[in-house]
């Protein structure tokens, strides 16, 4: 019984490890997102100012 126990604490704490590297792997690509799309937005607004100030 004392293995049967064990496996099952062995089971849970390995799905709850990868629980978190989940959410800390979600919450690091959220923050790349938000930066690469800053990022873009501000080399598309320095683009714009360069060109002239709009589409013409």
């Amino acid at each position: 019984m004392r293995y049967v126990n064990a496996g099952y604490i062995f089971i849970l704490t390995v799905l709850f490890l990868y629980a978190v590297q989940l959410a800390w792997r979600r919450r690091r690509l959220s923050r790349a997102v938000s930066a690469a799309s800053s990022s873009t937005t501000a080399a598309a607004a320095a683009a714009d100012a360069a060109d002239g100030g709009g589409a013409r």
